[in-house]
């Protein structure tokens, strides 16, 4: 079993390259590549060949969201584009433009040290500082260092972020990955679950109001495995249950990923959209508009994590890769489920959510269709069963 580490270079970017030789096993060797100047982004990360994660080129020199933006401080959406923290309020900004969504660093150029291996596995680390009088103080005034720490084991990839307040104020913030993650054995053979007991209520613009909804008996109940093809999301799911985790299962190909996080990542947000390659599921210490959340009276729905002044806190993510002679096809309870929703009756806000991109900016728009109608089959062409409604 051998592990390497390499920095390659295109025309276009410069790339940081973890490799495991999978012990012999082509089918088991993985690669993760990631590109310190821009956003520190993993980029690419394949398993025996096959991209699990993959980018845009095009999307991703434009500085648009592919490959697996870092999200900080504030994962997601802000309200106007404005976030209140202790009665003052801090402008989101970038290039003389408000940030909406996001945060601040993953157009960002990171420092990085050099790649290296050893016996035990490939790793990166990389930072930013946010220093007085430098842009992203601007937005963000609270002096401190970001770390982001890739390690590549025969496991999979784990990401460790870290942050150390240099400041005397405590730090609000949130992070969160961003990863797109490729439907390598197509629409109907990949498989979620999401072990979440609640899905944030939202208005029509994606912004929550506050208030949870239980997910049990919904169509926001994704505790069993469901397939990709037959949803339709772009959720925030919270109060996850105490351990377990998110996982993908690539059904006929023996594949799957489990999404390992550390206690602070109390949000997933499941991005489905429809006619795309790519899904996302994304860990978050915090919820959509956490700051602005927390300053109307919702500490525990936002998940806002602070940092006290001279503290350091960290946290992780792993996309821990498993081998299988392939993932059985479990039915659903009902073989036939169809929910529909209107005006505000659903958890996510006046019904079924879909999300275009506008390149021109980089920020995704929420659009609404007013009546939500949702099939899950347990089969493709399988016979009609119960019906049941949100």
């Amino acid at each position: 079993m051998r592990f390497s580490a390499r920095t390659e270079r295109d025309s276009d970017f410069t790339f940081s390259v973890l490799s495991h030789d999978g012990g012999g096993d082509a089918a088991r060797a993985m690669e993760a590549w990631i590109i310190p100047a821009f956003g520190v982004n993993l980029c690419r990360f394949s398993v025996g060949g096959r991209n699990v994660i993959d980018f845009n080129r095009t999307l991703l020199l434009a500085r648009d969201f592919t490959g697996t933006p870092v999200l900080y401080p504030t994962p997601n959406r802000v309200r106007n584009g404005v976030f209140r923290w202790e009665g003052k309020d801090y402008p989101q900004r970038r290039a003389g433009k408000p940030v909406l969504e996001h945060g601040l660093v993953h157009t960002e150029a990171w420092e990085a040290a050099e790649p290296v291996a050893d016996g035990s596995g490939a790793r990166l680390e990389a930072w930013l500082d946010f220093k007085e009088g430098g842009t992203l103080y601007q937005s963000f005034p609270f002096p401190h260092r970001l770390g982001l720490s890739f390690l590549l084991t025969a496991r999979g990839i784990r990401v460790t972020y870290s942050i150390c307040n240099h400041g005397t104020r405590e730090l609000p913030f949130g992070f969160g990955l961003h990863p797109y993650f490729m439907k390598i054995t197509g629409d109907d053979c990949t498989w979620v679950t999401l072990p979440a007991n609640a899905v944030m209520d939202a208005t029509s613009d994606l912004l929550p109001t506050g208030r949870l909804k239980r997910v049990r008996g919904s169509i926001y109940d994704l505790g069993t495995p469901a397939p990709v093809s037959f949803l339709d999301m772009d959720h925030v799911f919270t109060r996850l249950r105490r351990g377990k985790h998110a996982r993908i299962q690539h059904r006929g190909a023996g594949l799957g990923i489990d999404l390992e996080a550390t206690r602070d990542f109390t949000h997933l947000v499941l991005y489905t959209p429809r006619g795309e390659k790519y899904f996302c599921l994304e860990n978050q210490t915090c919820s959509t508009d956490a700051h602005n959340l927390w300053d109307r009276g919702f500490a525990m729905e936002s998940g806002l994590k602070t940092v006290k002044p001279g503290a350091v806190h960290s946290g992780s993510v792993s996309y821990a890769v498993h081998f299988q002679g392939g993932f059985h096809a479990r039915r659903f309870p009902l073989p036939f489920r169809r929910y529909r929703g209107g005006a505000g009756g659903t958890a996510q806000g006046h019904g079924r959510i879909r999300r275009r991109m506008d390149t021109s900016d980089g920020r995704a728009h929420g659009s609404v269709v007013g009546v939500q109608e949702v099939r899950i089959r347990a089969e493709r062409g399988g016979s009609q069963g119960g019906e049941s409604s949100l």
